[in-house]
Parts: structure tokens; sequence; C-alpha cells
């Protein structure tokens, strides 16, 4: 797994204050928990571009009073106006301790279902799970070649060792959907009528006989 190191430095002054002016200077102020104890520290901005703006899970590695701090982002803050990062919180991996992560979901292939017209619907682009830091996975990779028209994976379907997955086990992660033409198509075709029984008089069975028949 890819990990960005982010060289810190101990924030001494908290405060509204403290924090614009780090802003103003190119930092970003941040948090460390977890851990013993929680910290407080700030970094350039620059330290932060391969962890943050990118689809990819990433570890970070916080160095910080001579130390080097495993983490992971767990909450970013950015400007309303110009999308510029402000603030951001860590989670400091512990070896005995399972967290939560989003980790990127990948699929492969071409489904069958694809080459007969339909068309494929990834309903989740990430997927959040619950692991200990060495069970968690950097992507989940699912191959949807044998997927046909109509065709549906759920995420009950989904096993990795140490993973758990925190959706609904029924929800649908990606569908192949029937075109609509096909689908039209088959929506307007009548269903077959069954013959009642009592239409078709058994074989060899004498007629009924008519209710003018006048009596002798």
């Amino acid at each position: 797994m890819e990990t960005v190191v982010i060289n810190g430095t101990p924030r001494t002054e908290l405060g509204k204050k403290a924090t614009r002016a780090l802003r103003k200077a190119g930092n970003v102020p941040c948090n460390l928990y977890g851990g013993k104890e929680t910290l407080n520290f700030y970094a350039p901005v620059a330290e932060f571009r391969k962890l943050i703006y990118t689809p990819d899970f990433r570890l970070a590695e916080i160095n910080l009073n001579g130390k080097a701090y495993k983490a992971i982002v767990k909450d970013s803050q950015f400007a309303p106006v110009n999308d510029s990062l402000l603030h951001l919180d860590f989670q400091e991996l512990v070896d005995t301790v399972k967290v939560k992560v989003y980790v990127p979901l990948r699929l492969t292939g071409t489904p069958k279902g694809i080459i007969l017209g339909g068309k494929l619907e990834q309903s989740f682009r990430k997927l959040h799970v619950l692991a200990l830091p060495k069970d968690l996975p950097t992507e989940i990779v699912i191959d949807v070649t044998d997927m046909g028209l109509g065709d549906v994976k759920r995420i009950r379907e989904i096993e990795i060792a140490g993973v758990t997955f925190l959706h609904a086990p029924a929800n649908p992660y990606v569908k192949v959907q029937v075109p609509r033409k096909a689908a039209e198509i088959a929506a307007a075709t009548p269903a077959a009528t069954a013959t009642p029984a009592a239409a078709t008089p058994a074989a060899g069975a004498p007629a009924a006989a008519k209710k003018d028949d006048k009596k002798k």
C-alpha cells in the first residue's frame, strides 16, 4: 500500500487567530488522534496533495517530534469558495484496533450483457469497510466478465479475509441493465391465455343438448 510522508511541526498555539496565521502562511492545521494522546500539528499544503487529491486509498506517515506515526485521513475541511484545504483530522493506526475506511471499488472485464446491448451501472465507487490495519486492502477488484443481461452483484457476495463490509448485504453494487427497447418489447408482449377447462368437452363425450330443443 502506498504511503505518503508528511513532515509536521507541532502547534504551540491554538485558537482562531493562530489558525488563521497558519493558513495565511500556506500551512494546514491538523489533529492526530487514536493513540495515547491527541497531537496538534501543521504542515505545508503541498505535503498533502498526493494524499488528498487522489481517488486512491493511501496511508500517511506523519513525522512529528522525531517520531513516525502511521495514520489514515478521517476528516477533511475545504473552503466553500475556492475549495482550498483548511483542516485535516488523522487517526493513528494501532495494530490491534480496527478502523473504518472507504476503499476504491474497481471493476474489470467486459460483461457479456454489454455485448448484447446492456448498460453497466456501478452503484458504489468506494466501499466502506472495517478491518485491522494489516488487513486493509488498497482497492477491491471485481471481475464482471460473467455478467449477462439483468445480472446483479450484491455486497454479500464479496468475501475478503479480515474485512467486514459496512453496507446492507443485499445492496447491489453493480448491475447490467436490460436495453430499454428490449424491456419495452417484453412488457408489450401479452402473456399466453390458458383455455378454461370447462370450455373444451372431454374427448368422446356427447355434445350438450341445446336449451331450445323441444320436448317430444
